[in-house]
């Protein structure tokens, strides 16, 4: 899946191709605060990207051909812009261009071409420029609306699991550990970032099927993981995350429940989930509160047996890299599924 810096550069591209002559450009983010930065570009070096983007035709994005390009780039900036913008080579350009990148519901920024050599840019480049631009606009608009959406489950579902939780004060924070704890094993295997999103969920959501029983969140019914799959499956966005939820206490020998999976039929968010559970159980309050040596040793003990080995292995080694256990248990914003 694109991101929005992938999409405005592939735009970027194609149209830089399509135009005659020797088009550079780059596209701009912006907000109605005026806040703008350089997103990407195409012909200049990638430097320009650290340049503060302060003054310049994205502010009146247009669409227009630019007349006096000095003017309105160079000559609003202080001195140290000018010069970086200078040093990039975009004075020497022989004609540019502006159009907006806004979509429905969203306006993402501006995308400014620049010809270096060629006839000037005429009305039909500013056509197409317009046309590209709105294809563009509306592909991240429809993007940030996403986003605004995949926040707003995230943030229920904190609220959700942590509301859940305070029926017990030793079990709060628990979905929220194991999830820190999950999302660091995701990271150190590579997942990618719609597999880090269904961890993300699914160790979230992992006891939701607990809610069956009475809210009495220390019995480990060998229902609730079947229960919680099916509180989820129903949502399109994290229908995905209701494997990790249904599997999350089946050992790698076999003996677990529901379904008595064992090794590699267990799917990986699952087997990840059970490696932070138990990383939880040994080492916080709500379990045995053991001392970090003696949490591996339990980890170890329980390697090739309840736990995948390589995880295991792979979740030691992360242990052991410096951060203490209240760090790994924090949830980053870069863990977020958005």
């Amino acid at each position: 899946m694109q991101d929005e810096v992938e999409r405005s550069s592939l735009v970027l591209k194609h149209l830089s191709g399509l135009i005659e002559g020797e088009v550079r450009g780059f596209t701009i983010t912006g907000n109605d605060l005026g806040d703008f930065a350089f997103e990407t570009v195409q012909g200049y070096g990638p430097g320009l990207l650290e340049v503060s983007a302060h003054h310049g035709p994205w502010r009146e994005p247009g669409p227009r051909i630019i007349n006096n390009l000095v003017q309105e780039l160079f000559t609003p900036n202080e001195p140290g812009m000018r010069n970086a913008l200078g040093d990039f080579g975009l004075r020497q350009a022989k004609s540019s261009l502006v159009v907006p990148v806004a979509g429905s519901f969203h306006r993402h920024g501006a995308m400014v071409l620049l010809k270096h050599a060629g006839t000037p840019f005429n009305d039909g480049e500013l056509k197409l420029a317009i046309r590209w631009g709105s294809l563009l606009g509306e592909a991240q608009s429809q993007a940030y609306e996403l986003r605004r959406v995949k926040l707003s489950l995230v943030e229920f579902t904190k609220a959700f699991i942590e509301a859940m939780e305070a029926q017990d004060f030793a079990q709060l924070g628990h979905g929220q550990r194991v999830t820190a704890y999950a999302m660091a094993i995701g990271r150190a295997l590579e997942l990618n970032k719609m597999e880090l999103a269904d961890l993300y969920f699914s160790a979230m959501l992992h006891d939701v099927g607990k809610l069956g029983n009475g809210l009495d969140l220390a019995i480990e019914d060998v229902d609730h993981p079947q229960r919680g799959a099916n509180l989820v499956a129903s949502s399109e966005l994290i229908q995905s995350a209701s494997e990790g939820i249904r599997h999350h206490h089946e050992n790698w020998d076999g003996s677990g429940f529901p379904n008595g999976l064992r090794k590699d039929q267990i799917p990986i968010l699952a087997r990840i989930i059970a490696v932070a559970d138990d990383f939880d159980i040994l080492s916080s309050e709500r379990g045995q509160a053991l001392p970090i040596h003696e949490v591996e040793k339990g980890l170890e003990d329980r390697s090739g047996q309840q736990l995948d080995p390589a995880l295991v292995s792979l979740f030691i080694n992360i242990l052991r890299q410096g951060k203490s256990t209240q760090e790994l248990a924090k949830l980053e914003d870069s863990d977020l599924p958005i």
